[in-house]
């Protein structure tokens, strides 16, 4: 399954100079406990800007230099988007969190089978916003609320 994981502000502002506008340790702890054993996919740039490896995850870097390197062996380069989709639309029973940057959010919410949103109440300083998206094809099936934020939980409606 393909999974978009993210925060957003009230202006659906996601980011500031590649990394979290805010600082919300029980944001950052959902992320964790949500993506840990999981395989996770960033941009480069995000991956730069969280600054170091989040580990017991397998973590795929999205990057279009064929030459770049992170030497780890949970850290694999990626140059074809296409094809992790691809891999994760055939196999639904692996799946995958998309865990930014905005264009790739933008490539994979079409094909995106469940959405995980934490809304942060408030509006931050930034210059990375979330695509305009349409819930209409999603069915929210859980939420969670916290002092500064919300997850709210969708699945793709079904196709007849």
């Amino acid at each position: 399954m393909i999974k978009l994981l993210w925060a957003m502000d009230e202006n659906n502002l996601i980011g500031q100079n590649n990394r979290l506008p805010w600082h919300i340790a029980e944001e950052l702890q959902h992320f964790k406990a949500t993506t840990l054993g999981q395989t996770i996919l960033f941009g480069r740039l995000t991956y730069e800007g969280i600054g170091h490896l989040l580990p017991n995850r397998k973590t795929l870097v999205l990057t279009t230099q064929p030459d770049y390197q992170i030497n780890h062996p949970d850290v694999k380069m990626v140059t074809d988007l296409s094809a992790i989709i691809n891999f994760y639309y055939q196999n639904p029973t692996e799946n995958i969190y998309i865990c930014g940057g905005q264009q790739i959010y933008q490539a994979t919410l079409p094909v995106a089978d469940e959405l995980i949103i934490s809304y942060i109440k408030g509006n931050y300083k930034g210059d990375t916003y979330f695509p305009e998206f349409d819930l209409i094809q999603f069915t929210l099936i859980k939420t969670a609320e916290y002092q500064q934020f919300v997850i709210k939980y969708y699945k793709r409606k079904e196709q007849n």
